[in-house]
């Protein structure tokens, strides 16, 4: 899912995002800066030019006046002016071996681990991202453990930042695993890390870190709160709105949990209890964006257009560069019917960010609408190269086959969509949630939910229902393909043969490509009987089909699309009954699917069909012109379909004499 629904959290919480500068440790005021001593003093000094000193030095009491106090700041103050950081770096350590009993040691190890972290931050912007998080784990060494522990925040926590805000986003997420247990026992730095791992899409680590939080303070709303929000970018949406509503329990003047637990229920579509949420919270805060957006899209959802006008205009107000905000306008209102003010809506979005995942499925769904389905395949095809989540996925097959390009169309769900043993949808969400549901739309719902924050569907439930039918009989052809054909069923229609039905089930011009596909890929898995049922089926309903698009034929006239639909047909059921054993029949059905219209462009594969079944009836002479007629020099099977034509003509002539001239249309 997108970051979305957490940028503005992150954006009021991770404060430390603003000190990644690693900046060295000031001098202490009044302190004079020169090096040197008080008369008399004769402990060895550091100097930014000799080599460190070996360990065997003699170790140093700590100071007992003040000058010599004010003579170690010196030294400490000279470190950390030292011009390079390499510079720095050997002096700060020298510093600690030379006094290893002074009172400065912490802030010397502070500014250290400083230094070690501008030197990480130099590799990693070299490219080093191994080396940069090596010196990190050497810098975090440097601080014993209660140290680390005060320090996290100001010192740790930047680390795993910088390699996130880098573009390493799994490798910051392995180095904050690794350098969180210095906060195991410190609510405050744990409720940055669960942060972090929030900004970072990592539900599972910010679970993790702000339960532990919680255990050590359970009166803290902020903590429900963010573990709330770990919930909801988890897909957890029930878990979510608990803790969010024991952070308004905790604090009911919180400035952020009412409208947190108001955005899911009216993502649930209960706009009643969201809209007094949202009150509630602009109780506390009259100018917050969140509670006057929320309010606005619980009147649209209700199709209250009138009283969402005057919040719509406070949310675009305070904030007029909402993405999101217009997005979940233009989807509502799309849902709505309203399609003037769902393009109106989504074309103000798509100046401030056109490639916002979501904006691109509500352009799909309006292209849809209008009818132009090719163009909205090509908008949510661009908008996967950037964005990989369910709904983007199901977004793309489901045009697909309204599309009726079933046979492209069954490749988006495989990538995150399987059907269980007890014939339910089973997919992974968010990357780690498996969740499952016989019904496909409300398995998805939980994307649409807690991201963009609405609850119905774009499509309306007849064009669910469609596509539903298709991926479930696909699915189950794939399973049939990789494990063979299932147990019979004696008089009780087995899984397949019951979807197989469905999918086909209807009285609309469309069915005819349904029969079609459906007879193609039920010959895949030898699925024989029911094939040609519907491959028959399939020839009857070519005046029909003629007049629907299907298979990216939609640039097509009526006239060529009844050509190719009959080859197909025709080809499908002599396939079909080749597949049966019944030669003379299947060759009666591709010889009519290669004569009957010579332009379709299926002819050629049907052509090389009929070659096969002559070439199976021992009738080489024939089969050799059919694999002719079938044979392309420019197409991805050339080279193999060469070498059958070569293999009949030596059966045929004793040798390859002449091939080439043969070959010549």
């Amino acid at each position: 899912m997108t970051t979305d629904v957490v940028r503005a959290i992150v954006r009021r919480s991770l404060t430390f995002v603003t000190m990644l500068s690693f900046s060295a440790v000031g001098s202490a005021q009044f302190v004079p800066t020169q090096s040197g001593g008080s008369a008399g003093d004769t402990r060895p000094k550091p100097s930014a030019t000799a080599d460190p000193p070996p360990v065997s030095l003699v170790v140093l009491a700590a100071p007992t006046t003040t000058a010599e106090l004010l003579r170690e700041q010196a030294d400490l103050d000279a470190a950390l002016s030292a011009a390079t950081l390499d510079e720095r770096l050997t002096q700060l350590q020298q510093f600690l071996r030379t006094y290893p009993a002074s009172p400065l040691q912490a802030a010397t190890r502070q500014a250290l681990v400083r230094v070690q972290s501008q030197l990480g931050e130099q590799r990693l912007r070299a490219g080093d991202v191994a080396g940069a998080q090596d010196i990190f784990r050497q810098a975090v060494k440097l601080l014993p453990e209660a140290e680390a522990a005060r320090a996290f925040r100001s010192l740790i926590l930047p680390m795993p930042l910088l390699l996130a805000t880098q573009g390493w986003r799994k490798e910051a997420v392995l180095l904050m695993r690794e350098f969180q247990t210095h906060a195991w026992d410190n609510a405050a730095a744990l409720e940055q890390v669960g942060l972090f791992y929030v900004s970072l899409e990592a539900p599972t680590d910010a679970e993790a870190a702000f339960k532990r939080a919680i255990e050590l303070d359970a009166t803290s709303a902020s903590l429900y709160h963010g573990l709330g929000v770990a919930y909801q970018i988890g897909l957890r949406l029930e878990d979510a709105a608990a803790a969010f509503r024991k952070a308004t329990e905790l604090d009911p003047k919180s400035r952020v949990a009412w409208a947190a637990l108001a955005d899911l229920q009216r993502a649930a579509g209960d706009y009643e209890q969201a809209e007094a949420n949202y009150h509630r919270q602009l109780e506390i805060d009259p100018e917050h964006p969140t509670a006057w957006g929320g309010l606005a899209m619980c009147y649209l959802g209700q199709g209250r257009e009138r009283e969402a006008v005057a919040p719509m205009a406070r949310m675009l107000t305070i904030n007029p560069r909402d993405v999101r905000f217009l997005t979940q306008i233009a989807y509502i209102h799309a849902v709505n019917g309203n399609l003037a003010a769902a393009i109106a809506a989504g074309t103000q979005a798509k100046r401030l960010q056109p490639n916002y995942p979501w904006l691109r499925i509500v352009e799909a769904h309006l292209l849809r609408q209008a009818g132009d389905l090719a163009e909205a395949e090509n908008v949510l095809s661009e908008a996967l190269q950037t964005a990989q989540f369910a709904t983007l996925r199901f977004e793309l097959g489901a045009t697909l086959i309204l599309a009726n390009a079933y046979a492209q169309a069954l490749e988006p769900f495989e990538t995150f969509l399987k059907i269980t043993p007890d014939g339910e949808f089973e997919a992974v969400l968010g990357g780690a949630l498996s969740v499952r549901s016989s019904n496909l739309d409300h398995l998805l719902s939980l994307e649409r939910q807690a991201s963009l924050l609405v609850a119905p569907p774009l499509l309306s439930q007849a064009e669910l229902q469609a596509v539903e039918r298709y991926v479930r009989f696909a699915l189950l052809v794939e399973q049939a393909r990789t494990k063979g054909k299932g147990p019979e069923f004696g008089l009780t229609e087995s899984p397949l043969e019951a979807a197989a039905r469905a999918f086909v089930a209807g009285k609309d011009r469309a069915r005819g490509w349904r029969l079609l596909q459906a007879a193609n890929m039920l010959a895949d898995v030898d699925e024989l009987g029911m094939a040609e049922r519907f491959a028959r089926q399939a020839i009857d309903a070519t005046g029909d089909a003629a007049h629907s698009a299907g298979d990216g034929l939609d640039g097509l006239s009526a006239e060529d699309r009844l050509a190719e639909f009959y080859v197909r047909a025709q080809m499908t059921l002599g396939w079909v009954l080749y597949k049966q054993g019944e030669l003379a029949a299947a060759t009666v059905r591709l010889r009519e699917a290669v004569k009957a219209y010579p332009t379709a462009p299926s002819r050629r594969e049907a052509a090389w069909r009929l070659g096969i079944v002559l070439e199976a009836a021992k009738q080489d002479a024939d089969a050799f012109e059919a694999y002719k007629l079938g044979y392309d020099a420019k197409a991805p099977t050339a080279a193999d379909r060469r070498a059958k034509l070569e293999a009949v003509y030596r059966r045929l002539h004793g040798s390859l004499d002449g091939f080439d001239a043969a070959l010549l249309p």
